[in-house]
């Protein structure tokens, strides 16, 4: 009978062996799995703050030059009663400023270009309102409006095609004269 009992505690303790190196081996791989399904929620909680640091900073840059381009459009709409040349240059310095961040965080040459773009119009915007006051001559706004329009739009679907926002994207169209009441 002995034997019987020691074939039955060399059974058991295989047994158990092979258990514990099945339940071993299983529990590194639960444990492997699950660093690299942390590793996956990181990386994709990275690019969704990449994601939306990106986004805040182009809608602010976007946000500060059309208002430099409404504050334009108030200043030779309106002489005298719109944004004095001083609040314009307060505006066009904000957009510049806003355009630091958005170097900073693109992640597209295409959005690189486009800002840098809608830059140079700003900087050509200044210069002619620093050389055309209104109501002396020729209004410079249809020829800006363009100007300022089509870059900025031109920079909004660039981030946009970046960020992988869908809807339509489209070309600036602007406004003639007798769509703006004039």
């Amino acid at each position: 009978m002995s034997s019987d009992v020691w074939v039955g505690a060399v059974t058991t303790l295989v047994g158990a062996m092979l258990g514990g190196t099945f339940s071993f081996l299983l529990s590194r791989q639960q444990v492997r799995e699950a660093r690299r399904q942390h590793e996956e929620d990181d990386a994709r909680e990275h690019r969704r703050r990449s994601t939306d640091r990106r986004f805040a900073a182009y809608a602010d840059f976007l946000t500060r030059a059309r208002s430099f381009r409404n504050a334009v459009e108030a200043y030779y709409s309106q002489p005298g009663h719109g944004p004095s040349l001083a609040e314009v240059d307060s505006l066009l310095q904000a957009a510049n400023d806003a355009s630091a961040l958005v170097f900073l965080v693109m992640e597209s040459e295409q959005t690189y270009e486009g800002c840098r773009v809608v830059l140079r119009a700003l900087s050509s915007a200044r210069g002619v309102i620093h050389a055309t006051a209104p109501g002396a001559g020729a209004d410079p706004w249809p020829d800006l409006n363009l100007l300022l329009g089509r870059t900025t739009r031109e920079f909004q679907n660039s981030a946009r095609n970046e960020l992988g926002v869908s809807g339509p994207i489209t070309a600036w169209q602007g406004r003639k004269p007798a769509e703006r009441g004039q």
